[in-house]
């Protein structure tokens, strides 16, 4: 089982943890191995932040919020074991999810005419699924205890859901539209993973 530990540090020293070093998004893995050979890894990961911003003069804030998933599933074969080094290759089927919506609500009067409210809503919901491959190296501190890192190498499609709902006194219009895109990246080894070992 292992904890993302760039990630948590850079949670404790900064309000905005994802502004510097890619990270992966795998926030806790377990893997499970036979004869510390070929074993099956898991891994996932989420996100949820909400800011909202105080406009003066009007009522309600503007708001912003983002969620997001990442899941793993596949395999694992260590190919080097030697001391307190270990090094294996991985393939692993991923999937993930982004949600992010922003709200901004307005008030205003022309007179003689009644105040009206606008509220415009946006919400991207992108899906994606694909594979990767790649190599990790683990180096033992203690008998259980060891430091892991790895270099994917990733392909995945996308799907992204766009929606505008405008508000105007109750009065709704509502847009909708849809893209696809596909991504191919090298994650370089910047997320260090503090490993238990039963």
């Amino acid at each position: 089982i292992g904890f993302n530990t760039v990630y948590l540090i850079k949670q404790v020293i900064s309000n905005n943890p994802t502004a510097t070093l890619p990270q992966l998004p795998y926030s806790l893995f377990y893997n499970i191995y036979y004869k510390n050979i070929v074993g099956v890894r898991l891994g996932a990961g989420a996100t949820n932040t909400t800011t909202k911003t105080v406009i003066s003069g009007q009522v309600d804030a503007k708001t912003n919020t983002n969620k997001s998933y990442d899941l793993r599933a596949g395999l694992s074969y260590n190919f080097i074991k030697q001391n307190r080094l270990t090094a294996n290759v991985f393939f692993d089927f991923i999937v993930n999810q982004t949600n992010v919506k922003n709200s901004n609500t307005t008030t205003a009067q022309v007179f003689p005419n009644p105040q009206t409210t606008l509220t415009v809503t946006s919400t991207d919901v992108t899906k994606g699924q694909g594979a990767q491959a790649g190599i990790g190296v683990k180096y033992k501190l203690l008998k259980n205890l060891s430091l892991y890192a790895e270099v994917p190498i990733s392909y995945i499609t996308t799907k992204t859901t766009a929606e505008l709902n405008v508000d105007e006194s109750g009065v709704t219009d509502k847009t909708t539209s849809t893209s696809a895109g596909n991504n191919m990246q090298i994650t370089l080894p910047t997320t260090v993973y503090l490993v238990l070992t039963f």
